[in-house]
């Protein structure tokens, strides 16, 4: 998993709004998700994403064959401190049996299982890989035993001809939203597509990390890949040579459709984009790495919503130098998103909130509410505690401020409960926010 974006502006607990009801704040939890099965986009541009996930690799390493599992798969949860999470755990195996068709279940003998899913303390994965928030390693059972390996030792991806065996391991000491995300990212991409590309605009296999949860894309490509046509150890033109026909079957909304022009994937905007996102980089440097993320986006044609997250991220780190140029840069890449997928989309969502805390900044609080109301429901389809948090603070404060001081109470009420999710018992991410959102305020008087 790649670098976790700053998280948004709007999730501060705003000091001084809607009085909240003196009763104890209680987390919530995500019923199952319910996304619609198939994509609407050319099965021929799919085929391609198909063979750029499953035969490359991050770091630009090809890889000579097919790698899927042959036989049925078995998950093992090998740490207690998972426990909490195994809903969320059964409900990501149900939706892999039942959308992608793969025959996976948890199973509780170690010795039976495939892949194993351990908790380490985050300061140890950040130790052994800095920019990761949890990883898999091929051929690995366990943490003690990983640490033992000599890293010129361990199984490369390119050295399997099949899927044997796998371990996970996600930080035990981060929020649920953290540790959920990381489960359906680590345990989709161990079935097979090892690869992240930024050019995806809707799949959780993007280290933008706009989408937490495995996407109607993913569960196609990882349905494409466990289809008896297809085999380990084929090589990329042989699968490509059955996938036209496989997709048409797997997903007959794309059949027929035409290809859209599109960029390829961007290694020098990727740089940028990540060393903008990263926290231990100097401020000076991550806003020049923003401009220029900013800049190669604007100049892709057609352009992406890569553009997008530049904007935001420019727009960010602009907030406390510049609140007036933030604000452009945060309503350009709203705009954008709209335009590209609608309002009921994750993404677009992203971006609604920082126009929303733009607007609740500028006393424009019958449209901070509007805003809060209409890209709500995109945050729940998508599952992000942090997104719901935000929107709802905003809309409690907007309430607050038009005297609806009952209806701001119960919004700021539910956007705690959902913070917990998100950011778990530690509110020192809750005090970023502030600051952030303090700068967005400050619009008002300039």
């Amino acid at each position: 998993m790649g670098l976790r974006p700053a998280l948004w502006i709007a999730l501060a607990m705003l000091a001084g709004c809607a009085t909240v009801p003196a009763q104890p704040i209680t987390s919530v939890r995500f019923a199952a998700a319910k996304l619609p099965r198939g994509v609407d986009r050319s099965n021929r541009d799919l085929a391609e994403d198909f063979l750029d996930l499953t035969f490359a690799l991050e770091s630009g390493e090809e890889l000579d064959g097919l790698l899927r599992y042959e036989a049925p798969i078995r998950v093992h949860v090998t740490s207690p401190e998972l426990e909490p999470y195994r809903g969320d755990l059964e409900e990501l195996l149900a939706r892999l049996r039942n959308e992608a068709g793969i025959d996976i279940a948890l199973t509780e003998d170690a010795a039976k299982a495939q892949i194993a899913i351990e908790a380490v303390p985050a300061s140890e994965i950040n130790r052994v890989y800095p920019t990761a928030a949890c990883f898999i390693v091929p051929g690995e059972r366990g943490w003690k035993s990983f640490l033992r390996g000599r890293p010129d030792a361990r199984l490369r991806w390119s050295a399997q001809t099949e899927l044997k065996g796998a371990a996970i391991f996600l930080p035990v000491d981060t929020t649920p939203q953290d540790v959920r995300d990381c489960l359906n990212e680590e345990l989709t991409q161990a079935l097979g597509p090892a690869n992240d590309l930024y050019r995806l605009p809707d799949s959780i296999w993007n280290d933008d990390n706009f989408h937490g949860i495995a996407t109607s894309f993913d569960m196609l490509m990882l349905r494409t890949l466990y289809r008896p046509e297809l085999k380990s150890g084929m090589s990329r033109e042989q699968v490509a040579a059955r996938l036209p026909k496989l997709l048409d079957r797997t997903n007959p909304a794309g059949r027929g459709k035409p290809r859209q022009a599109r960029n390829p994937e961007s290694r020098a905007w990727g740089g940028a984009i990540e060393t903008a996102l990263s926290r231990s980089t100097p401020t000076k440097r991550r806003q020049e790495s923003a401009e220029i993320a900013t800049q190669i986006a604007a100049e892709m044609r057609p352009v992406d919503h890569r553009l997008a997250v530049s904007l935001l991220t420019l727009g960010r780190l602009d907030l406390r130098r510049d609140p007036a140029a933030a604000a452009r840069d945060f309503s350009e890449a709203y705009q954008l998103s709209r335009e590209k997928f609608g309002v009921n989309d994750i993404r677009t969502a992203q971006a609604g909130v920082h126009v929303a805390a733009l607007a609740l900044g500028t006393g424009q609080y019958k449209a901070a509410v509007r805003l809060a109301d209409l890209h709500v429901p995109a945050a729940q389809a998508g599952q992000n505690a942090i997104l719901i948090a935000g929107l709802l603070s905003i809309k409690a404060q907007a309430l607050f401020e038009l005297g609806e001081t009952e209806a701001a109470q119960e919004a700021r009420l539910d956007s705690l409960r959902w913070a917990r999710y998100g950011f778990g018992d530690s509110d020192g991410a809750l005090a970023r926010e502030q600051a952030q959102i303090a700068a967005l305020m400050r619009l008002e008087d300039g």
